[in-house]
């Protein structure tokens, strides 16, 4: 057997996760290698049952602290491959034993130390193995071909990365249940086409994952701007005027800082811009009675937050082809939930896009009822705290509750942050920014894995649903 090569090796491809197979001696864990062939290869490997901690727990932390924070990938990877790896020195492919007794007499894992009948760890593993494999390929038999509930997958701002979106939802089965945490719209240019996507497969939910869809702030954001629109008599050049009245006023204000000649002519063309812009901005207020607070919600999302194609794509003429899909577009993301607790594995999560609520009643309301909360149930208030806050207020009183809060909101840009005594996790990986470590993450919460996808706003080839 060839051993595998670190060189031939995609080194951010490498996907770690602990089986949810019981055996009866040992706790198995599959590492993933992406090959630069495009191919992949799965080992199995193995330790005694309960010596290599839970990855994220606090022990696990510690032995960090002792081994260093490479410990991961160093004790289920490096011992594998190369010349002077495991698979090498055993002549295997697969079923490769790394120890046990962890942390004692200077060892991670000793894999000869003696155990209660005389013989090592590796040992007794190479005379059950046999055994182990009858046990181990009848489980994933009936994993594969009885998995009626499959698994929950959760990730967040998507940000109109379309193509990102349609990589999760190649890698899911018809079992699994997938919660988007919002954001999906505004940044990427496929938001709208998202949302669409949803619809369309919660209808069709024969053939398609579970989805459960909850709002982000870039979503409140366009649901005010709708609203707006409605209530004032907004149109497209009205919002076309804010963007550029709000444009011009940002320059003007930026030049006039400087006081170097070039930036006294870019002050004045930027001054002539704004004075044309600022007589319609003024017809908006006087005339159709637009008040200065929408006027700066609107503003600040189709500027700042970058909602000019949601908001154009939502518009007849745009991705959208009528009122009746404008109005099932609206009622869906109305009828959306800004948090909701769910029971997975006998653990409470707390699903969220930014925080959860700061009215601790509110939360012991969800533990109780396990009910959520709709966006059209909430005052601004409530739902913009829960939507769009960054201080970490309130996810220890959701954990002195019981929950873990799962969310999303603050972008960490290629992996996402796991707070064990905050009691939360976050999975904005940064997609839709742009940036060079802007990832997707899928998080999957019965593996307790993550797996990063790259920013992608179209699809490679149609997809049908």
């Amino acid at each position: 057997m060839a051993c595998i090569k670190e060189e031939d090796i995609v080194r951010n491809n490498i996907r770690l996760c602990k089986a949810p197979i019981d055996l009866d001696k040992y706790d198995m864990y599959y590492i993933k290698f992406g090959m630069r062939n495009g191919s992949t290869k799965t080992v199995k490997a193995f330790c005694e049952k309960g010596t290599f901690p839970e990855f994220q727990s606090e022990e696990f932390k510690q032995l960090q602290q002792v081994y260093g924070t490479n410990i991961t990938f160093d004790f289920f990877v490096k011992r594998l491959i190369g010349q002077d790896g495991l698979m090498n020195k055993e002549g295997r492919d697969d079923y490769i034993y790394l120890g046990g007794e962890l942390c004692k007499n200077g060892y991670i894992a000793n894999r000869n130390m003696l155990q209660s009948n005389g013989k090592t760890g590796q040992q007794n593993f190479d005379t059950n193995l046999f055994n182990l494999k009858l046990q181990v390929e009848s489980k994933e038999y009936l994993s594969r071909n009885n998995d009626i509930k499959g698994k929950t997958y959760v990730t967040s701002d998507i940000h109109g990365m379309y193509g990102s979106y349609m990589d999760i939802i190649k890698k899911l089965t018809t079992n699994d249940h997938l919660i988007i945490l919002g954001d999906v719209i505004d940044r990427g240019t496929g938001g709208i086409q998202i949302i669409q996507d949803i619809i369309k497969r919660k209808q069709d939910k024969q053939n398609n994952p579970e989805i459960t869809f909850l709002l982000g702030n870039h979503e409140m954001q366009f649901l005010e701007t709708v609203v707006t629109m409605a209530r004032r008599g907004l149109h497209k050049d009205d919002l076309i005027n804010i963007i550029n009245w709000r444009r011009a006023r940002a320059q003007m204000g930026y030049y006039s800082l400087h006081n170097d000649e070039h930036s006294k002519q870019k002050h004045r063309f930027w001054n002539n811009e704004f004075d044309k812009y600022n007589v319609k901005y003024q017809e908006l207020i006087s005339e159709k009675g637009v008040t200065d607070w929408e006027l700066d919600t609107i503003g600040i999302w189709l500027n700042s937050n970058k909602g000019t194609t949601t908001i154009f794509d939502f518009l007849i003429g745009g991705r959208v082809k009528d009122v009746k899909e404008q109005n099932e577009i609206y009622k869906f993301l109305c009828d959306s939930y800004v948090a909701l607790p769910q029971i997975i594995n006998k653990k409470d999560y707390l699903f969220v896009h930014a925080m959860p609520p700061r009215d601790i009643k509110m939360i012991k309301n969800m533990k109780q009822s396990k009910q959520g909360y709709k966006f059209t149930e909430l005052t601004r208030k409530q739902y913009s705290f829960m939507l769009q806050e960054r201080d970490n207020s309130t996810y220890q009183q959701a954990k002195q509750i019981g929950f873990t809060t799962i969310c999303g909101h603050t972008p960490e840009f290629g992996t996402i942050l796991k707070d064990e005594n905050n009691g939360f996790i976050r999975i904005d990986a940064g997609c839709g920014h742009k940036q060079t470590k802007s990832k997707l993450a899928l998080y999957c919460i019965e593996d307790d894995s993550i797996e990063y996808f790259d920013e992608k706003e179209a699809a490679l080839e149609p997809q049908e649903l």
